[in-house]
């Protein structure tokens, strides 16, 4: 009896450690729904990044250490795997804001000012002259 006991006993804890162990070794790998590296390019480009090098993966992130946004080197960048999204991005500069709506089509921009996170710009779009607002943080127009 005391045989069957144990047999049983390694048995039911086989048994019950199995789901742990596939959970495990699932976790341990990849997510199906990441990005992948193409991915986060083209959502950085959406995002007015170009020049993209130094894309390497680490954990549930991307690592980008050298991208131009909007005509600026920006510091090395951290992207969330599963979005695309920067975890941390710094506001646009002026300098930055008119590049956007220079690729925008619009022309003559000047810098107007700053109200806290957007950024007062005057430009041409065509010959009708233009104020416009550019969202520090997510690059956003606003009209």
């Amino acid at each position: 009896m005391p045989m069957r006991r144990r047999l049983a006993a390694v048995f039911l804890a086989l048994v019950l450690a199995g789901p742990a162990m596939a959970q495990q070794a699932q976790q341990e790998r990849a997510d199906p729904a990441w990005l992948t590296a193409d991915q986060v390019r083209t959502v950085l480009r959406a995002r007015g990044y170009t020049e993209i090098g130094g894309l390497a993966r680490e954990g549930d992130s991307y690592k980008v250490t050298d991208a131009t946004r909007y005509g600026e080197k920006v510091p090395e960048i951290r992207i969330d795997a599963l979005t695309g999204q920067p975890r941390e991005m710094p506001p646009l500069t002026e300098r930055q804001a008119r590049s956007l709506l220079q690729e925008r089509g619009y022309n003559s921009v000047e810098e107007m000012g700053r109200d806290g996170e957007l950024i007062r710009l005057r430009a041409r779009q065509g010959d009708t002259p233009v104020e416009l607002r550019v969202n520090a943080r997510t690059g956003a127009l606003v009209r």
